[in-house]
């Protein structure tokens, strides 16, 4: 569930948005031509987007409501809204680059060059500005806190693959839980095994990586989303979520914890009076000062025009190649000058290999695998785990990895550990063709 973003935005003068739009997955495309002639079925009384048929996960559902129910879904969510649902719908198959480029979409005008100009001035006069390499940063600093809050856009799987790339340094520093507000809060929720019962966003592969290697490092998972958030104004549900965290130090006054947010709710100030962050309810309460860490503001396309403005002339002038932390005067600066976190990650842009993110590897744990498909129908190849499946169909469990974005040998790249997986492949209409089983090695 999305909450209000904490935006850079509340220390800059907003000038407007940036309306470029890159060029998104051409598989994609063909999804999208196939669709205004073949709909397949969808319940049209639906006004929201749903990633199941039934209860089974089904990840071109979102793609057959976006693009077969336009009209309406422009008119419910608004065009950004609209654009916004098919941003994560891409970034659940793990098509990054229509990911960015829909959320792209949402922006609206160019950043003028009056705020060009201030953005290069700003940046030109960082002159001592030192970069240091981001996971090895947080790994030397963590010990002096007993919880750490980093966050994420829920449309970039980029965050949860540096969130696993920390959790082993982390947990040999003491940290035994990891909270995240992706994970489902209510009774029915799977926190000692992966399922689809696990958290709505778990379902994305990235996610699901992270939750596997979280469980078999011997973090504790803890749920601690508002049920009743709906009902609630976003500093209630805030509220909600800080005592439900507060809960583990109650219970385990030693309790070294890792909370994984979205967007603003790590944030240590309140920049509007009719929301106060969980970070802010947290620390009262607890009377624990946080270790805050954002991965957003400087990110690619970051979130929204003036913060995409200011990260392209930024790596324009430093030109990163590794997620990093500016330090001045050794001390880490948010080179953004927004004052909400303690730390601000600046992660690279996005080096791709045959259309995918190379960062799909985990730092090593996982190794490309390219598959070759015997069916010329096929549009969406899914690698599953194969001990995942005994006694459960493939909609209950989550992908190890799945695309439909084909090199230009008619191959698709996987990023797979070693093991045994169970390949599925799909059509447009996400029917089986066929399966296949292959080991890693």
């Amino acid at each position: 569930m999305r909450q209000i973003r904490f935006l850079f935005s509340a220390f800059f003068l907003f000038i407007g948005f940036d309306s470029a739009f890159g060029q998104s997955n051409q598989q994609l495309q063909s999804l999208h031509d196939f669709l205004l002639v073949n709909k397949p079925p969808v319940d049209s009384t639906l006004q929201y987007i749903k990633y199941t048929q039934g209860a089974y996960l089904h990840y071109l559902y979102p793609f057959y409501q976006l693009f077969g129910e336009e009209q309406k879904f422009r008119e419910l969510l608004t065009d950004t809204g609209y654009y916004d649902e098919l941003s994560q719908a891409a970034s659940f198959v793990d098509d990054y680059s229509s990911a960015l480029a829909y959320q792209q979409k949402t922006y609206g005008a160019d950043v003028d060059e009056v705020a060009l100009r201030q953005i290069n001035k700003t940046i030109q006069g960082y002159k001592n500005i030192q970069h240091v390499d981001a996971r090895r940063f947080i790994s030397f600093i963590a010990p002096r806190y007993q919880v750490l809050m980093i966050n994420e856009a829920h449309n970039k799987p980029l965050h949860r693959a540096f969130l696993i790339s920390l959790l082993n340094e982390l947990y040999r520093k003491g940290f035994r839980y990891l909270a995240m507000e992706m994970l489902n809060n209510y009774s029915n929720h799977s926190l000692e095994k992966l399922t689809s019962l696990t958290g709505h966003y778990c379902a994305e592969p990235v996610a699901g990586e992270l939750v596997r290697m979280a469980l078999d490092m011997g973090y504790k998972l803890v749920s601690y989303e508002d049920t009743a958030a709906v009902q609630h104004t976003a500093s209630q549900r805030d509220s909600i979520q800080a005592e439900n965290i507060y809960k583990v130090i109650q219970a385990d006054s030693s309790a070294k914890i890792i909370v994984y947010a979205g967007y603003g709710h790590i944030a240590e100030k309140v920049v509007d009076e009719n929301y106060i962050p969980m970070a802010v309810t947290f620390k009262k309460i607890s009377g624990i000062d946080p270790l805050t860490i954002d991965q957003t503001d400087m990110s690619e396309i970051s979130n929204f025009a003036y913060g995409k403005a200011f990260y392209d002339a930024y790596m324009q002038k430093f030109n990163l190649t590794s997620s990093s932390v500016a330090l001045l005067d050794d001390q880490p600066v948010n080179v953004t000058n927004s004052g909400l976190y303690d730390i601000s990650i600046i992660h690279p842009p996005t080096a791709y290999q045959d259309g995918r993110p190379t960062w799909l590897g985990l730092n090593g744990r996982r190794q490309p695998t390219y598959i070759k498909s015997s069916s010329k129908n096929t549009f969406l190849v899914q690698a599953y785990y194969q001990f995942e499946t005994f006694g459960s169909r493939p909609g209950l469990v989550i992908p190890a990895d799945q695309t439909y974005t084909r090199t230009g040998k008619g191959s698709y790249l996987l990023y797979l550990r070693r093991g045994k997986y169970i390949l599925i492949f799909r059509d447009f209409k996400y029917r089986i063709l066929y399966t296949q089983h292959i080991e890693v090695s």
